[in-house]
């Protein structure tokens, strides 16, 4: 599972891009950088790549912290899309967030 730039794990809690959470462009899943700040601090936490199908997932939370999400264009087509004062789910059990990351590698 790729954790991104900050691969200190702090928590079993994960953000993930699912369902009508997936990075798009027109309509349609992309990849592009998803970027995850403290909402506190605005300090970046971790960055990762969607895949082609738009999913990501930022894994080892803390499920008390809360975060800004943003997903950038690298083409520069599109303004920034974010998401703020996200908090992590802990719904899933850190090898269930396994299952779940390695399932999207082939969706």
């Amino acid at each position: 599972m790729y954790l991104g730039i900050n691969t200190v794990l702090s928590g079993t809690a994960y953000i993930a891009g699912a369902k009508d959470g997936i990075v798009t462009a027109l309509g349609k899943p992309a990849s592009r950088r998803v970027w995850l700040l403290d909402a506190q601090t605005m300090e970046i936490a971790r960055v990762a790549t969607s895949l082609p199908n738009g999913h990501y997932i930022f894994a080892g939370l803390n499920h008390d912290s809360e975060y800004l999400v943003m997903a950038r264009d690298y083409k520069k087509e599109f303004e920034p899309f974010a998401w703020d004062y996200v908090k992590p789910a802990d719904d899933l059990t850190v090898a269930e967030q396994q299952a779940l990351w390695t399932s999207w590698q082939t969706n």
